[in-house]
């Protein structure tokens, strides 16, 4: 259990240079995050994210992963039998958007 509060809190550590090195701007985050400029600037140096902030901005920072995870999950849904029929879909579609 302690490797894993160490190894958060190495990551949170790294969070202002993984956010720095990466494409997007600050302003990108802060819109996602809905932070204003200064309190944005506040937690990123002081490390304070929210726990739910630093999901947000490691789904933003590796989408790639993100859409693995996602797709491992589907391929489970699917072993599983959790999944519906495309017509079935498709009327729920319609009913929910009224078409």
């Amino acid at each position: 259990m302690i490797e894993i509060v160490e190894n958060y809190e190495k990551y949170i550590d790294s969070l202002p240079e993984l956010i720095n090195k990466s494409y997007y701007k600050a302003e990108f985050f802060m819109q996602k995050l809905g932070l204003k400029h200064a309190t944005y600037y506040r937690k990123l140096k002081s490390k304070t994210f929210t726990h739910q902030e630093v999901k947000l901005i490691t789904k933003l920072l590796f989408p790639e992963e993100m859409l693995i995870e996602e797709l491992k999950k589907g391929e489970e849904d699917i072993r599983a039998g959790r999944t519906i029929d495309f017509d079935d879909f498709k009327e729920r579609l319609r009913a929910k958007y009224n078409i």
